[in-house]
């Protein structure tokens, strides 16, 4: 063996990854080209190389780059680096290779050996990001406008073939930073636990019951004992909370990268709690009062903002909520984390959030906001003495004030609003006028009837950690499902349409069976 073979170590690949990790441990975002440019690809040098019109270790770093950014074709390659001159100067090209090279240099230059640690370099590369919190500003689908319209039995194919490309670049991207405690020993690997998880939530199973049915389709599986021992070892909330950050935030730099928002306009967003309800004991850790239904008086709730524009209702942030919890601490962190990522335009609210400690929140960070007005006796008696439609100013509810919007509906009973947005007293529409702008609050209904029917597994379970683990998993899946849809669209048809082209259950089933690989 040559010294140079010797070399080529997966001790040193990892030794040289963690190095290269450690210059960028204060940044959370790194692009794959930075990395690479970093990144030591001699340590692959043949002595035996012929060189071709490029250095070889650039070439490796095109490789590299190839694998990392989930890039399928050496043409889709060559297009990409060209619309991004300063990635292929990362990667120590002053010329583009043309697809024949490349090609060549994969199936000519490269051997089996070398190809096999390329594959480790990048799996490698990717669970590490995890461990520094890195985020890579990994390539997803590019959706391009089609040429022509194609015929119906064409389009079926095509979104098909498409959606099976976002999968398995999907489940590639967000595997790596799912931690299910999985030991050195355990004889499932993290795959199989990802594949039994989005099984039951599919089909609305128990861990017991759906991990046997499982089993009929999948002769090696984990058992319900088996996973739910594991979601049992968490530590603490916050820990899952963080990862499940991150992988929201992953999805996101997918549905930003992919142009699914444009960054300049304004979004309108929703923020609701949804409950979970619970049978058992009410001091239970993270069980909160309701009012009484379906005989209890207890759940687990959560606060989530949502994207409620038509065709991207997309889930930000969800927070766990508990008895200390309090509305303008979970609305102050919404909506900051929110402000960083998207320019908000309305804000849409129930009249759960009617108190003047959620309106304040809103008010100070300069938000518009819409919400139906809780009938308390100020607000009766405003409706009294006020014709409808009117709109009263200035109302004051202790620490705040706000517009108060009367108007009759069509059966000519009074309907109120609170906001602080501009309305006109004399705007015969008024109602309709509102009632089409709160109606954008639907969308976060939706979307949690969706994640509860769709992707979220059923559990008579007391840990918390299980349950929260199942409401976040299910979010994930959904956020996800809302992107390959957006994506398909633009991929089909050059716009996004009405209605969904792939369902949430073909998009799961999909997710379950495909084969991310490495």
């Amino acid at each position: 063996m040559s010294q140079s073979r010797m070399r080529v170590s997966r001790r040193n690949i990892e030794l040289e990854i963690y190095k290269t990790f450690e210059l960028f441990k204060k940044q959370p975002k790194v692009t794959v080209a930075e990395y690479l440019q970093s990144f030591d690809t001699s340590i692959f040098q043949e002595k035996t190389y012929r060189k071709i019109k490029y250095d070889y270790t650039s070439m490796i770093n095109l490789v590299l780059y190839q694998k990392l950014k989930g890039i399928k074709f050496q043409t889709k390659l060559v297009r990409y680096l060209k619309r991004r001159p300063g990635d292929k100067y990362k990667l120590g090209f002053s010329v583009t290779p043309d697809q024949t090279t490349v090609s060549y240099f994969i199936n000519h230059i490269l051997d089996e050996e070398t190809k096999r640690l390329l594959d480790f370099t990048v799996d490698k590369i990717i669970e590490v990001s995890e461990k520094f919190g890195i985020l890579f500003d990994i390539k997803t689908l590019e959706p391009e406008k089609p040429k022509k319209d194609t015929k119906e039995r064409n389009q079926r194919l095509q979104r098909n073939i498409q959606t099976k490309d976002v999968c398995r670049l999907f489940k590639k991207r967000f595997t790596p930073f799912i931690d299910l405690n999985l030991g050195k020993n355990c004889i499932y690997n993290k795959k199989m636990f990802i594949d039994l998880l989005i099984h039951l939530g599919l089909n609305q199973n128990f861990a017991e019951s759906g991990s046997k049915i499982y089993k009929e389709y999948r002769k090696r599986c984990p058992d319900a004992d088996t996973l739910l021992y594991h979601l049992k070892k968490y530590d603490n909330i916050k820990d899952m909370q963080r990862m499940y950050e991150t992988l929201f935030e992953i999805v996101w730099e997918m549905a930003r990268q992919a142009n699914m928002f444009d960054v300049r306009k304004r979004v309108d967003v929703a923020i609701d709690y949804t409950e979970w309800f619970y049978y058992g004991n009410r001091k239970t850790l993270m069980v909160v009062g309701k009012m009484p239904e379906r005989g209890t008086d207890r759940c687990y709730k959560f606060i989530t903002l949502n994207i409620v524009d038509n065709g991207k209702r997309f889930t930000l942030l969800a927070l766990p909520v508990n008895a200390l919890s309090t509305k303008e601490d979970l609305f102050t962190r919404l909506v900051y984390y929110a402000k960083k990522r998207i320019k908000i335009n309305h804000v849409y609210l129930d009249r759960g959030f009617f108190d003047s400690k959620s309106i304040g929140v809103l008010n100070g960070f300069g938000l518009k906001w819409l919400m139906p007005g809780q009938r308390n006796y100020a607000i009766r008696r405003a409706m009294e003495l006020s014709p409808a439609p009117s709109v009263i100013t200035g109302f004051r509810m202790k620490t705040c004030s706000f517009n108060l919007i009367v108007a009759k509906d069509k059966t000519g009973e009074k309907r109120v609003f609170s906001t602080n947005m501009h309305f006109e007293n004399n705007d015969v529409d008024l109602l309709e006028r509102l009632f089409l702008l709160y109606s954008k609050r639907w969308g976060i209904e939706t979307s949690y009837r969706v994640k509860k029917h769709s992707f979220r597994a059923k559990t008579t379970s007391k840990n918390y950690h299980i349950r929260l683990f199942y409401f976040l998993f299910s979010v994930l899946l959904y956020n996800l499902w809302i992107l390959a849809d957006v994506l398909i669209w633009l991929h089909l048809h050059g716009k996004v349409g009405d209605g969904h082209i792939i369902t949430a259950k073909y998009f799961g089933t999909l997710l379950i069976v495909i084969d991310p690989g490495g």
